[in-house]
């Protein structure tokens, strides 16, 4: 039996690269049967059972295998694999896939990286995901002016599956199959980040109902809540260096070269840093503490923890 694990950081890139490596096998043996088994829902015994049975239609099955390690007896279930694996024989392909990256010094990850059938796709950095969205442009035969390479990348928060969602939106509704800036500004929504930068000039104004009404639309984009959290931390330190190094008589020139911050966001960072007195931020700080405490304990869900405390931001 042929197997590969994927894993990584990347669940959208790791799956993609599981469907496309399907896709090779079954051109070239287009009587395989493909099998999908949701390991974090099926006990251990029906899971090795349906891999271990020979298929009545087909003398070579894809057997694709999805989140093991979020199985409940994760620990008997990949026991029963790996022997299974050291001992099979027949002409099938198992593939597994995890939603997130195995550590190295387990023997689950050690089977697979031995016999070198071990795929791991890790999360795009800024510079990769320029390239990648190149070559995915390519792949669907659309071309960009090198200008606006960096708008769509930032419209789409470097994200590739809502990226490669764009893309697809492009292809169907662009006829030039040339993507211009003005393109890009009237085609995509806006990126995560603007609406990250409004919440917290929504927050640091004091618009208590402006700064819910976008905490409900990074909701419903599903954003990750402690990405948000990380998000206000940030601004609430730039707020409080912005504070002290106005009230020290700093120019603005100079408080952006000292804070790494674009120069035209200087101005109204230190008109909404004078709303700010120290208890107030000592009190923020405290809040944003404790809730990403609770969300990491599992104390409280993430998204309505978030709700609970803007008001008060």
């Amino acid at each position: 039996m042929k197997y590969k694990l994927y894993h990584g950081t990347s669940p959208y890139l790791s799956l993609r690269a599981v469907h496309t490596y399907i896709d090779g096998i079954a051109k070239k043996s287009p009587s395989a049967v493909l099998t999908l088994l949701e390991a974090d829902t099926l006990k251990p015994k029906d899971i090795v059972d349906s891999i271990s049975s020979p298929s009545l239609f087909s003398s070579k099955r894809i057997i694709f295998l999805k989140r093991v390690y979020k199985n409940k007896e994760k620990s008997i279930l990949i026991e029963k694999i790996l022997e299974l694996l050291g001992n099979g024989n027949s002409e099938d392909v198992l593939i597994i896939w995890e939603d997130q990256k195995i550590k190295s010094n387990t023997k689950y990850y050690k089977f697979f990286k031995e016999r070198r059938a071990l795929e791991e796709i890790e999360d795009l950095n800024k510079r990769t995901f320029l390239t990648w969205l190149r070559q995915e442009l390519e792949l669907n035969e659309l071309k960009i002016d090198p200008v606006a390479v960096k708008e769509f990348a930032e419209r789409t928060n470097y994200d590739p599956e809502r990226c490669a969602s764009e893309i697809k939106k492009f292809k169907l509704n662009h006829e030039s199959k040339i993507i211009r800036k003005e393109d890009i500004e009237e085609l995509i929504a806006d990126t995560l980040e603007r609406d990250i930068w409004d919440l917290t000039d929504a927050i640091n104004e004091g618009n208590k109902v402006e700064s819910m009404q976008i905490l409900e639309k990074l909701n419903q984009q599903f954003v990750d809540v402690n990405y948000i959290i990380s998000m206000l931390a940030r601004n609430l330190r730039l707020i409080t260096l912005t504070k002290s190094l106005n009230e020290d008589g700093t120019d603005y020139r100079k408080i952006s070269s000292i804070l790494k911050i674009p120069p035209f966001t200087t101005p109204s960072l230190v008109k909404s840093s004078k709303k700010y007195t120290e208890e107030r931020i000592s009190r923020l700080y405290s809040k944003l503490s404790n809730l990403d405490y609770q969300i990491k304990t599992g104390k409280i869900d993430g998204n309505l923890g978030l709700t609970l405390i803007c008001p008060y931001l």
